[in-house]
């Protein structure tokens, strides 16, 4: 008896060793992105992206972890794709302090995830609309269906962020059924574009990766999947936050004609943090011309 009850606190013991590390340790993952439409003034030029951050603390020195991974990037710019924030959650200081310390070096690019989204419709809600108006009273750019031009010398790429409804999230275990976007949606929220220039969108959900290529979007930076939470070998991840197993979009580059989306695993999740082989990243993208 004495040595079950060892053996079972031995294996619990080594679950929850897994968990924290699994949990804590910040992978990198880095991409390069090649397209003769990126101006030769862009060759080499790095994109930090940071997503689904979910309040996740990873040390007691203020996200210093995160930060010091960040910036041995040496990123030209940082692109957040959504869910810094957890809805069901007030503490939103986290990611406030997070961009106090991104916006002293670099220039900070952010979309809302469907996390802000939930976050103005739920108890907390007063309280968030203060953390948005604090959130961009910073340096921070904000891309709600918006574009901008990122400048080097006289050569530009282009910026987009569009924000998914939050119907189009579907939470199976709520019986809530997935609006589908129309055909004209991206176009309708963010206009026509130049397919002669190079086009980065940043978008929340991967899952109408088909409606941003057809739209004419060259590259696609998204997140909200966590990896598929649980990660098996050869197979991919288990489950997505929308409640559908094996996602069809967990992880990785995609492409897709002569568009290509990279997908971050995130860094933290919503309510019960769950992973398993299935590390918190940081994605660095650079790009090159052909």
């Amino acid at each position: 008896m004495i040595m079950k009850v060892l053996l079972t606190v031995l294996v619990l013991a080594i679950l929850y060793i897994l968990y924290k590390y699994e949990t804590q340790h910040i992978e990198t993952t880095e991409y390069t992105i090649f397209n003769e439409k990126i101006p030769k003034e862009f060759n080499g030029f790095k994109i930090v992206q940071v997503s689904d951050l979910h309040n996740k603390v990873f040390d007691k020195n203020n996200n210093k972890t995160l930060i010091d991974k960040i910036e041995s990037l040496n990123p030209d710019v940082i692109f957040i794709t959504g869910d810094l924030v957890d809805g069901e959650n007030k503490n939103f200081q986290i990611a406030l302090d997070l961009i106090d310390n991104l916006v002293k070096k670099y220039e900070v690019y952010h979309i809302v995830g469907n996390h802000e989204q939930k976050s103005l419709i739920k108890k907390y809600k007063h309280l968030y609309k203060d953390y948005f108006k604090e959130l961009y009273s910073k340096k921070i750019i904000n891309m709600e269906n918006e574009s901008v031009r990122i400048y080097k010398g006289d050569s530009y790429i282009n910026l987009y962020g569009l924000i998914i409804p939050l119907g189009c999230y579907p939470y199976f275990f709520a019986n809530n059924k997935k609006l589908e976007l129309s055909d004209n949606f991206v176009e309708d929220k963010l206009g026509k574009i130049n397919e002669n220039e190079y086009n980065i969108l940043l978008a929340h959900t991967p899952f109408f990766f088909e409606k941003y290529v057809k739209w004419g979007a060259d590259l696609v930076l998204a997140g909200h999947v966590h990896g598929g939470i649980i990660r098996i070998p050869f197979v991919g991840g288990v489950l997505s936050p929308n409640r559908e197993f094996f996602p069809k979009y967990d992880w990785g580059k995609y492409e897709k004609g002569s568009s290509t989306m990279v997908l971050n695993k995130g860094l933290g999740g919503s309510k019960v943090l769950i992973r398993l082989n299935c590390k918190p990243e940081v994605v660095r993208i650079t790009l090159r011309s052909n």
